[in-house]
């Protein structure tokens, strides 16, 4: 596995790729990898000719400075596990490669995706999302990438980006990878001790709960009885509503099958955690 740091060093490798005509798959993570980054990896090595994973803390996309100074850093670590996949290279570039000097923001409206949910919660967030993802698709220009629907609104910010910049490439977004005990697979996990990780995976059953009353009672009173379970187990809330899984535009009755989005955001042991459910 080959490992980069330049876009010098990147590029050169990746122009002699693009001439024999090879298929290039690409998955951009912050690292601290887990199965969740693992199963996209693999995905990309069975679906292409060849798969390179970046690995950089965007400090743009985090609006809140205490979440990034504690965000976990593993690279060593990181770097054996793609090797353990058959990846077949890994960008690392720093600060200065990632927004030189000469860096100029992009702009796009996302609309309502900056108005609901993460949008007002975190400003400055998909806007940071937008620029590392605009600069890493400039510089790797796969044929196709992979994200994870536990971070369902950056995946239709994402969407936006690609067809408003990136046309030639293909996203794949790939299902939440989960624990068995329902925990959604995240870099944020490893900051809960032993009884954080068994509070936090009853956020999947809240989920799963208000899917499963939602054949019986109207959207209202399911929300209504997925917080009462929330504050049963002292989990402070954020936010619990659901939406249409197209748009993120909220709703008062529920949509059609496979239209509803329940998203969540708590806190557990001071842990910031999203998770979500369509059906």
């Amino acid at each position: 596995m080959q490992i980069f740091n330049t876009q010098i060093e990147l590029e050169g490798f990746l122009s002699k790729i693009r001439k024999k005509g090879i298929k290039l798959g690409f998955v951009p993570t912050m690292g601290a990898l887990h199965e969740g980054h693992i199963d996209l990896v693999k995905r990309s090595v069975e679906e292409n000719d060849y798969t390179i994973v970046s690995i950089y803390v965007n400090e743009l996309q985090f609006n809140n400075t205490n979440d990034f100074i504690n965000y976990p850093i593993s690279k060593d670590r990181d770097v054996e596990m793609l090797k353990s996949v058959s990846c077949d290279a890994v960008f690392m570039p720093n600060k200065e490669v990632m927004y030189p000097k000469n860096f100029k923001k992009i702009t796009l409206d996302i609309g309502m995706l900056n108005k609901v949910f993460e949008g007002p919660l975190r400003p400055g967030h998909f806007d940071g999302v937008l620029q590392v993802v605009y600069r890493l698709f400039d510089y790797i220009k796969p044929n196709t990438a992979y994200f994870g629907l536990k971070d369902y609104q950056q995946c239709l910010v994402i969407k936006a980006l690609k067809n408003e910049f990136f046309n030639s490439i293909h996203l794949v977004f790939c299902p939440t990878v989960r624990t068995e005990s329902g925990l959604a697979m995240s870099s944020r996990n490893q900051r809960l001790s032993s009884t954080g990780l068994i509070e936090a995976a009853f956020i999947y059953k809240v989920l799963t709960t208000i899917r499963d009353l939602s054949v019986h009672i109207e959207a209202f009173d399911a929300l209504k009885y997925g917080r009462h379970l929330f504050i049963q187990k002292n989990i402070e809330i954020e936010y619990l509503e659901f939406a249409n899984a197209d748009t993120l535009m909220p709703g008062k009755n529920w949509f059609k099958k496979n239209k509803n989005i329940v998203l969540v955001a708590v806190y557990i042991e001071g842990v910031r955690l999203i998770d979500n459910i369509v059906f």
